[in-house]
């Protein structure tokens, strides 16, 4: 079924200290890769997963006070982003002036539409890799706890870095200009409201460490994001602020210490093998200007790191420019393809009345090799220098899938034109670079759903609470139509039910609680 309009539950309709038994459900195991036993009764109170368990002894069996029957919908545990932009919500980097003038207007309704529709899709966690002003991100979570809006949970990173570095880069008149045009107002980070946190270049690693401290005790950090950014983010030249090995080390050693994952922005091989050597928890993107080692891929494996690999960034900003070395690369030849066939579907879905024009365009303009600002302002070259993660990008991902690397979901959400709750669509790009970009059909239901959940928790460091539906766990739960191991488009699709800590938030199919006799 489509579920095109979405039936959102305001309140609680059950006590939260009920017991209710959803029965008649197909409950999938993502750790094992298949359905439960259909004998196992689910049971849950207040937030919780009270118990999963097949009837044997009757004297025994906890009781249920309530009874949901579940119609014979496939449940899923809730659905996760590992790295999504909450409070950039352009829908595009080629914007004019309307554009501008249409983002300063509708931005935070586009942010609220983000948040309800990652419940929408079941999508119950997210982690926001950056927000420079986090004013606006812990003003969207009071609403969202309030209830005043729907929305998942979120765990807020900080970033950590010396100035100059990846996102603590000092920015001139027009540039400050327009980054505020796309959301990322600059922010003095000295304040207690900045994302990110300076340490001086020549930083001890006490200062380091001191560093991560303020993140979390003074800026509530729940993850610690580095960067590593060979190049400037605005004029894509050589940069010299380049962060010391030991130094990388003591940000994501001190992380774990004070028990927060670490994760990093890295976009090269060298970046993604210092990584890697430092104990960073996780790498989000992928290498673009090459392709890993055996060596590197295992040592990415045996050492435990999990990879963010936003295959959505590629779809985004890597196109065909003529006279690029990777120009008539077949995975370009392939992205283009499926670009031209599902893009105009995206828009509709997932993007604000006022914002599809602004979405559509970045397409075509970006298709036509019209990569300019205001139509005179050239973007070419941040076009041009991330045109070869579809090549170099595509061979990494299968390197690190073919050798069992751990792999979530994961999109960059906020990077225009994409939101946080493009799950499908990340997933989407995944079974066009895994099977059919190599005529095989290696990434199947199975493994979408590890990563879409029980991977993805691990990487948050949740995978004691969420992930998977086990007694003890939180209760999100994501019902779906049809049989995920075999279609894997039901993963990420619009849900027919959701339960979000334990309490109904969506319900489009009708469910109906019984008192239990």
């Amino acid at each position: 079924m489509n579920y095109s309009e979405t039936q959102f539950v305001s309140g609680n309709l059950f006590d939260r200290e009920a017991r209710v038994e959803l029965r008649n459900a197909r409950l999938v195991d993502v750790i094992n890769g298949r359905f439960f036993n259909p004998e196992l009764r689910l049971v849950i109170r207040g937030s919780k997963i009270l118990s999963l368990s097949r009837p044997a002894n009757e004297s025994k069996e906890i009781k249920a006070d309530l009874t949901i029957d579940c119609l014979g919908k496939t449940i899923l545990p809730g659905l996760f982003n590992t790295h999504c932009h909450i409070t950039i919500t352009s829908p595009t980097t080629l914007p004019d002036l309307k554009d501008i003038k249409g983002f300063k207007a509708h931005g935070d309704r586009q942010m609220e539409k983000n948040m309800s529709e990652c419940l929408i899709h079941g999508i119950t966690t997210i982690r926001d890799a950056y927000a420079e002003d986090l004013r606006r991100t812990r003003r969207l979570r009071d609403h969202i706890n309030q209830g005043e809006i729907p929305g998942p949970r979120f765990l807020q990173s900080i970033v950590v870095g010396p100035p100059g570095g990846y996102l603590l880069e000092k920015v001139g008149l027009m540039m400050r200009w327009m980054r505020s045009a796309l959301g990322i107002a600059s922010v003095d980070h000295n304040l207690e409201y900045s994302g990110g946190v300076e340490f001086p270049v020549e930083a001890s690693e006490q200062q380091v460490r001191d560093a991560v401290d303020r993140a979390i005790d003074e800026r509530g950090a729940e993850v610690i994001k580095i960067g590593e950014q060979k190049e400037n983010m605005t004029n894509f030249k050589p940069t010299s602020t380049i962060m010391t090995q030991n130094q990388l080390k003591a940000i994501a050693d001190q992380a774990r210490k004070r028990g927060l994952r670490s994760t990093i922005h890295q976009v090269s091989v060298s970046s993604f093998r210092r990584a890697v050597e430092a104990g960073v928890s996780s790498l989000a993107h992928l290498p673009r200007d090459g392709v890993l080692s055996p060596e590197d891929v295992e040592a990415f494996v045996s050492r435990g790191c999990l990879s963010d690999p936003t295959l959505s960034v590629a779809y985004d900003v890597s196109y065909k420019i003529k006279g690029n070395p990777v120009a008539d690369d077949p995975n370009m030849a392939l992205l283009t393809e499926f670009r031209n066939r599902v893009h105009s579907a995206l828009v509709d879905e997932y993007w604000i009345n006022e914002f599809k024009a602004g979405a559509q365009e970045h397409h075509d303009k970006a298709n036509s090799g019209q990569m300019k600002i205001f139509g005179f302002l050239p973007m070419t070259r941040m076009f041009a220098y991330y045109a070869p993660a579809v090549v170099y990008g595509a061979r990494n991902i299968r390197l690190l899938f073919n050798n069992g690397a751990r792999i979530t979901t994961s999109n960059d959400g906020g990077i225009p034109p994409c939101t946080p709750a493009m799950m499908r669509h990340e997933l989407d790009l995944l079974d066009l670079i895994l099977n059919k970009a190599a005529g095989e059909n290696i990434f199947r239901g199975a493994d979408a759903l590890k990563m879409a959940t029980i991977n993805s928790a691990a990487c948050l460091g949740l995978e004691d609470q969420l992930g998977s539906i086990e007694a003890g766990k939180t209760a999100d739960l994501a019902f779906v139509d049809g049989d995920p191991f075999q279609d894997p488009q039901v993963i990420g699709s619009r849900v027919a039910a959701l339960f979000k800590d334990g309490r109904l938030v969506i319900n489009n199919c009708g469910l109906k609680m019984e008192k239990k006799s």
